[in-house]
């Protein structure tokens, strides 16, 4: 017999929005009383949580970037903190946001609070950072990644791999004919997906240069029509101002990114959980990366202290660059188009990147994590687990 309970949620981005909501809904198939609130954005809101701040409007790239973000950030676990005092949740489930979480995951454990992670910060690595506090301030963590789950058991943590989430979710619910209908594209023309991120200053720094990128590739290959998805966060004002006086074919879609990734031909995508979806999709992809002159300091700096030779999850997790990342100032359109040629249905290069693909969507486990996860988020609780009718 299920029991009425409260779980406080927080994910600060929009892949962690996703993925948290997903796990609390299953939990709610088998705990129908169950009670949310917490941090997030549109996906936890529309599974029923009461949100104390959306944070949605808190996307930033970088530590530079975020920096602009620390008062209000500071503000928030502060109401947030005051809040768990005053009513203290049966459980805190905490996705990715690291810079937030951790911290708070601290405060929660030192107070009695049970902390359970899903998606502990920077999972995809294949070394724990020198000093770890997740195995100390933790009850359970769920995570994405075998190696991970492995390392942070060798740390003293109780870290579980159930198999990758996403692989739960990412799916088309359109044909590529219906895909193409609804759109009006010639299903025989060749088709870019164009993903430029889920932050206004991904959006912001990359939208030019793929306009000009796809003007550039039009005039080679004429019947190309691009289809630009949009993030739940992204403004369509400001992509249809940068796309307006363009004379490609082009589109703008909303709430159908998984249609995007698994009909169009290629994808340009902006580095983050996207390139992991279109790896689980098939489909080859560019990966880019464009900020300020301070993001690009940082992000070398990133790379010489973390040892990185890559930034796409795709190139992180298969340790070898199957996808071309083009970074700050070789993200220009010609460079774009050149990979693009290149990269064209039928070539060489083409196969083998979708074979690449497929070895990395294996290494992420089978269907059924979120259910998996949402099991040890029960158990974590201490209360019977209910199957679902």
């Amino acid at each position: 017999m299920s029991i009425a309970v409260t779980i406080v949620c927080v994910a600060g981005e929009a892949s962690g929005d996703a993925s948290g909501a997903a796990l609390l809904r299953v939990v709610r198939q088998h705990l129908p009383q169950v009670r949310f609130w917490g941090i997030g954005g549109q996906h936890l809101r529309e599974v029923g949580a009461e949100l104390l701040y959306d944070s949605s409007r808190w996307g930033a790239v970088g530590v530079v970037e975020s920096l602009r973000l620390v008062p209000a950030l500071w503000l928030a676990q502060q109401r947030l903190k005051r809040r768990l005092t005053q009513q203290p949740p049966h459980l805190l489930v905490l996705v990715d946001f690291g810079a937030f979480n951790v911290p708070l995951a601290k405060w929660a454990k030192r107070r009695g609070i049970r902390v359970f992670y899903y998606f502990p910060p920077g999972s995809w690595r294949r070394q724990l950072p020198r000093h770890t506090d997740l195995p100390h301030c933790t009850d359970c963590i769920v995570t994405p990644f075998p190696w991970s789950a492995q390392l942070l058991r060798q740390a003293g943590a109780n870290a579980h791999f159930v198999g990758h989430p996403l692989l739960d979710r990412v799916r088309p619910t359109l044909s590529v004919e219906e895909f193409c209908q609804r759109l009006d594209l010639a299903p025989e023309g060749l088709r870019i997906g164009l993903l430029p991120g889920s932050r206004r200053q991904e959006v912001r720094a990359l939208l030019p240069t793929l306009r000009e990128a796809a003007e550039q590739l039009a005039r080679q290959h004429p019947e190309a029509q691009f289809v630009i998805a949009l993030a739940p966060s992204v403004q369509e004002e400001e992509v249809r101002q940068a796309f307006v006086s363009s004379k490609v074919q082009w589109r703008m879609v909303r709430g159908m990114t998984y249609e995007v990734m698994a009909h169009s031909h290629l994808l340009w995508c902006c580095s983050g959980t996207a390139t992991l979806e279109a790896a689980i999709l098939g489909t080859p992809m560019i990966i880019l990366y464009r900020g300020s002159r301070l993001m690009e300091w940082e992000y070398h700096l990133r790379k010489r202290w973390l040892n990185l030779t890559f930034i796409g999850l795709p190139n992180l997790i298969a340790e070898r660059g199957i996808c071309p990342e083009l970074v700050q100032h070789d993200a220009v359109p010609a460079n774009i188009v050149a990979h693009t040629i290149a990269l064209l249905p039928g070539t060489e290069a083409y196969h083998a990147q979708q074979k690449a693909l497929q070895e990395v969507k294996s290494v992420l486990g089978e269907p059924g994590a979120t259910a998996r996860a949402a099991r040890l988020l029960i158990e974590c609780l201490g209360v019977n687990y209910v199957s679902a009718s």
